[in-house]
C-alpha cells in the first residue's frame, strides 16, 4: 500500500508545488493591495492570470490522456469570467459583450479546432498547421477586425493590412495542404 501512495504522491508534487507557489504569490499580492490602498483592487488581475494558468496547467500535470483537450477546457472556463472581471475593474465599461466577448469565442473556437486537428491521428502535423495557420491567419483575423471596427464605429486605416495578412495566410495553409497532400501520395 505504501507504494501506491508513494507514487501516487510523487505525480502529484509538482502540482503541489505549483499551488503552493501560486498561493504564496496570491497572498502577496493581496497583503500589499490591501496594505497600500485599504481595499482589494488591482491583486485581483495577477490573482485571476494565476487562476487561468493553474487551470490550464493542471490538466496536463495529471490527466493521462487527453491533456490538450483538459488545458483548454481549463483556458476556456476562465478567461470569459476573468475578462468580465477586468472590466468591472476598470473605469471603462461595456466593451465585454461587444469586443470582448466575441473576439474570445472565436479565438477559442480557432484554437479549438487547431487543437482538434493537432491531436487528430488522422491529419499529418503539416496539415494541423495549415488548419492553424488558416483559423488564426484568416477567420480569426479578420473577424477581431469586424468587431474592433463595429466596436469603434470607424474603420480602421489598418484594413491594407489585414487583407494581407489574409491573404498571406490563405497562401501560406495552400503551400502547407500542396506539401502535406504531396507528402501522402509519396508514402502510398
Amino acid at each position: 500500500m505504501d507504494t501506491v501512495s508513494n507514487s501516487t504522491s510523487n505525480n502529484n508534487r509538482p502540482v503541489n508545488y505549483i499551488t503552493i507557489l501560486f498561493l504564496l504569490i496570491a497572498m502577496v499580492c493581496l497583503i500589499v493591495n490591501y496594505s497600500t490602498a485599504r481595499a482589494i483592487s488591482w491583486s485581483l488581475y495577477p490573482i485571476g492570470g494565476l487562476i487561468i494558468i493553474m487551470a490550464s496547467l493542471f490538466p496536463l500535470l495529471i490527466l493521462k490522456k487527453y491533456k490538450a483537450f483538459g488545458a483548454f477546457v481549463g483556458l476556456t472556463v476562465t478567461v470569459i469570467p476573468y475578462l468580465y472581471l477586468i472590466q468591472t475593474l476598470v473605469a471603462t465599461k461595456g466593451w465585454f459583450i461587444p469586443l470582448a466577448l466575441p473576439i474570445a469565442l472565436l479565438s477559442l473556437l480557432a484554437l479549438g479546432i487547431s487543437l482538434m486537428a493537432f491531436t487528430s491521428k488522422k491529419l499529418n502535423k503539416i496539415t494541423a498547421a495549415a488548419v492553424a495557420v488558416f483559423m488564426f491567419g484568416v477567420i480569426v483575423n479578420y473577424g477581431v477586425g469586424v468587431f474592433v471596427n463595429r466596436f469603434l464605429n470607424e474603420n480602421n486605416g489598418d484594413e491594407i493590412i489585414r487583407v494581407a495578412i489574409v491573404y498571406a495566410s490563405v497562401i501560406l495553409s495552400l503551400i502547407l495542404m500542396i506539401i502535406a497532400f504531396s507528402r501522402r501520395k509519396g508514402k502510398k
